[in-house]
């Protein structure tokens, strides 16, 4: 898939996989779990059933809602590249829109799993400057893309359009006059001290 500039695209169709695989290994903990408990108590049949039933339902009350869920949340999810900024679009219940200015991006983070590895997908991180910090002193993301396949060139054509583009850190004025007021601030202050100084004298 090519990166198109104002066209709104989706995580890879394995990202779903992803998703089927991590809820088929938490259900398969719960079965190995459940064959354990009956194993130990196997000397008491009405025990072992009623056991049984417990895991049947509690496999289907955690698989079937993921499954629901898992469909729709890959249907809300929606990245959009514009000439000036990133869009992330996600949520079922309640909609998150992220918007994020290229001149405001200071990293872009590559994420991969082992799961993740064996479908070849990769979740991208973007940080911003004066976005909020996380424990440990590192910034949170401010956009994540999931389920990423051609990772490369959207990393590629991110750093492009930042390097395109003048950094908002950069192009503050106040950043550049800054240093000059307070160096005559510092003088006016140095002089009145000698001021002092000389009268006392």
């Amino acid at each position: 898939m090519s990166i198109r500039l104002n066209e709104r695209f989706k995580p890879h169709p394995d990202f779903k996989k992803l998703q089927y695989i991590q809820l088929s290994i938490a259900i398969l903990s719960i079965i190995v779990l459940g064959l354990t408990l009956m194993l130990l108590v196997s000397f008491q049949r009405a025990l072992v059933f009623i056991l049984s039933l417990i895991f049947l339902a509690l496999c289907l009350i955690i698989s079937i809602p993921s499954i629901i869920w898992i469909n729709l949340y890959y249907l809300s999810v929606f990245y959009t590249f514009t000439e000036d900024e990133i869009i992330v679009e996600r949520g079922i219940w309640w909609k998150h829109k992220s918007i994020v200015p290229y001149n405001r991006i200071t990293n872009v983070d590559m994420r991969q799993g082992p799961l993740s590895r064996a479908l070849g997908l990769w979740e991208v991180r973007i940080q911003t400057a004066g976005y909020h910090i996380v424990s440990g002193g590192v910034g949170a993301a401010e956009a994540i893309l999931q389920g990423i396949k051609n990772v490369e060139e959207v990393k590629s054509f991110i750093l492009g359009r930042i390097r395109e583009l003048k950094p908002i850190a950069i192009e503050a004025g106040s950043e550049t006059t800054l240093p000059k007021v307070l160096e005559q601030q510092i003088l006016e202050e140095l002089r009145e001290i000698r001021r002092i100084l000389e009268r006392k004298g």
